[in-house]
């Protein structure tokens, strides 16, 4: 690693109050950005001047945390501007005191298992603390796993293969053209579901496979998902629209597919990949049958279960 950069780590729990992390960390990853809840003039509590003063563009912030001796991690990225105390059309969880903007950005919403090291550098609770990789081994494997994440390009696509599970069940890579199963009432309209299902689903790969992630193709009996994540046990099905009709038909055959895998793959997370978030009367129908939402919004993938698909 040869950069003169300078590396950060701050808290993704932005006012100190645990019930509002899901909300900023969504907001870090819709906004590529690392919020303060201290102000930047704000001289009894230093971190505040700190974050928005000492922190440079060019300089590397990763949003992570120690929470329950176990490390949560956001994403990490370049500052690119000085400091923000706003952002057109950005409404705030609560107040908070200023953000850096991160660009190239890259989320990572659970920590991998490899590198180790992040464990170790992030044993602490501060709300910002500068990482020293030129006399800090750990600082220094974390710093320079960042800088490759960084480089590397994710629109590589995956190799192809076929993985059996169990003489009923198969998981396969995911197509790279319009493969994705959906039925409606025309030939014309069948046509644009499957192209515009096959491209979300093509985006949302992409955005795991920035985290280390690989999505495949789930099949049992004759019956085939559009995603399964083996690494989490994540079962997906992808429609083209948030409308109540196309998530009633996502629902069926979510529970038909899991309850096909259930002996091989055992109990898995459930969610409909979509295009839009949908409404929260929706949101709240798909939580009393254990099936999440993962939706697009301004090129990044959010969900509502604490980034357990994202």
């Amino acid at each position: 690693m040869t950069t003169s950069r300078k590396y950060w780590v701050v808290s993704p729990n932005v006012d100190n109050k645990n019930r509002t992390v899901s909300e900023w960390i969504q907001a870090s990853v819709r906004w590529q950005a690392a919020f303060m809840g201290w102000h930047p003039d704000d001289q009894d509590h230093k971190l505040g001047p700190k974050f928005a003063h000492e922190i440079r563009p060019g300089d590397l912030i990763l949003i992570a945390r120690r929470y329950r001796k176990e490390p949560q991690i956001v994403g990490f990225g370049i500052v690119v501007e000085e400091f923000k105390t706003h952002l057109r059309g950005f409404e705030p969880p609560q107040s908070f005191g200023s953000l850096r903007q991160l660009d190239p950005f890259v989320p990572m919403s659970h920590p991998p298992k490899h590198p180790p090291f992040i464990n170790d550098a992030l044993n602490h609770t501060a709300s910002l603390r500068q990482l020293h990789p030129e006399n800090n081994h750990v600082h220094k494997e974390l710093c320079d796993w960042m800088e490759r994440k960084l480089a590397i390009s994710n629109a590589a696509a995956p190799k192809e293969y076929l993985q059996e599970i169990t003489s009923r069940v198969q998981l396969r890579s995911l197509p790279n053209d319009a493969q994705l199963e959906y039925q409606v009432r025309t030939l014309r309209s069948v046509k644009q579901a499957i192209k515009k299902e096959a491209d979300l689903v093509i985006r949302y790969r992409q955005w795991l496979e920035r985290q280390d992630r690989e999505l495949q193709i789930f099949k049992s009996d004759g019956i085939q998902c559009d995603s399964y994540e083996q690494t989490r046990k994540n079962l997906i099905e992808a429609k083209c629209s948030a409308k109540r009709e196309y998530i009633r038909m996502a629902v069926g055959q979510l529970l038909d597919y899991a309850f096909q895998a259930k002996h091989d793959l055992g109990n898995c997370h459930k969610a409909i990949l979509l295009p839009e978030k949908p409404d929260a009367a929706i949101l709240e129908w798909l939580k009393s049958l254990e099936i999440s939402a993962i939706w697009e919004e301004n090129s990044v993938f959010l969900d509502n279960l604490d980034g357990q698909f994202t």
